[in-house]
This record gives structure tokens, C-alpha cells and sequence, in this order.
């Protein structure tokens, strides 16, 4: 259990609570939107899922490197 929660970072962890959230409001007040979303977030949580992508929500990383100097070649349209 130690090594699951381990790799936990601060964003699962208010997702989980916002999920708890929501399936507390479900009870309080029943509204199946409430339970929908708060299973959605615990699923997330829990699962470690982002966007049901295979890539999650992340951003693409650039593997170029950024060069200030290099040459840039200008084609003129008319």
C-alpha cells in the first residue's frame, strides 16, 4: 500500500476528495449528475487515469530543442 500511495501526487488526491465530495452531495441531496461526476472522480483518482486517452491529459513533449540562433527561411508569396 505504501508504494501505491507513494506515487500519489497533490492532483489525485483532490480528485479523490472532490470525488468523495460529490457522492457526500449524492446522499445529501440525490441527484444522479452528483453520482455520476463523483464516480468519475474517484475512478480517475483511483485508477490513475487523466482524459480516457492512452496519453492522459498531458501536453506532447518536444523532443527539438529550441535554437534562437538558427537561420529561419523566408519564402515570398505574391
Amino acid at each position: 500500500m505504501k508504494a501505491y500511495f507513494k506515487l500519489w501526487t497533490i492532483s489525485r488526491f483532490i480528485q479523490l476528495l472532490i470525488g468523495f465530495y460529490f457522492i457526500w452531495e449524492y446522499y445529501q441531496h440525490p441527484s444522479y449528475l452528483a453520482l455520476i461526476f463523483g464516480g468519475l472522480m474517484l475512478f480517475q483518482a483511483i485508477m490513475n487515469v487523466g482524459c480516457f486517452s492512452s496519453k492522459g491529459c498531458a501536453i506532447p513533449k518536444n523532443t527539438e530543442s529550441y535554437n534562437e540562433d538558427a537561420d529561419i527561411d523566408f519564402e515570398e508569396v505574391e
